[in-house]
């Protein structure tokens, strides 16, 4: 598992047991998000099946649908890590890492369905993989690793560009996510860029 977040919501914890508590919170959010809206789930709930009690919870996080958002959140960020490094090739490296947050959400495919597809879902899950793809668009926009389009000589302002990018993508995995049969990664990628303007590295 990876190390907490050092934010408002995950105040981060590094000694052994914290760790191991930690872990265990993790498993058993995933595990009962994949089964019933986080938004639902008690904070007791997810102690219980961690095996841990609720002050040890709330040393982690705020509630059980804030633990939800962090798990999957460091799982992105290490995607992120791994592929978007200084130096990379870029248009290969949009394209692998895009591939791998398409598996990831493939891994969790019922908690992502209930998040994001669904009436009911009130995990923020939309709102969170949104930010981690704004937040990948503005990183490689601030490397100028991205040209952006001039229309008569007036550059679109990057924040809209991050923002357009990150939640067209998330549509189109919510798309995904509603295929009774989803097509392979490698089907999706090819609609997506397809999709994608072509001043973007995989458009």
């Amino acid at each position: 598992m990876l190390e907490p977040k050092q934010d408002v919501e995950a105040p981060a914890y590094r000694d052994p047991r914290a760790r191991r508590s930690r872990d265990k919170l993790a498993a058993a959010i995933l595990d009962l998000a994949a089964e019933h809206d986080a938004g639902t789930l008690s904070v007791g709930q997810v102690a219980s099946t961690a095996g841990v009690n609720r002050s040890t919870f709330y040393q982690h996080a705020a509630s059980p649908a804030a633990l939800l958002r962090q798990v999957l959140s460091e799982e992105l960020d290490v995607l992120r890590e791994a592929h978007l490094s200084a130096g990379s090739d870029i248009g290969p490296a949009i394209l692998a890492v895009t591939a791998d947050v398409a598996r990831h959400v493939d891994r969790h495919r019922n908690i992502y369905r209930r998040g994001l597809v669904t009436d009911t879902g009130s995990g923020g899950l939309h709102a969170m993989l949104g930010s981690h793809f704004e937040a990948s668009a503005r990183l490689l926009l601030a490397r100028r690793a991205v040209e952006i389009p001039a229309p008569g000589g007036r550059e679109v302002p990057p924040p809209m560009v991050a923002r357009f990018i990150a939640y067209g993508v998330v549509g189109a995995l919510e798309s995904r996510l509603l295929e009774a049969s989803p097509r392979t990664v490698d089907e999706f990628l090819a609609d997506l860029r397809e999709l994608l303007p072509d001043w973007w590295p995989i458009g």
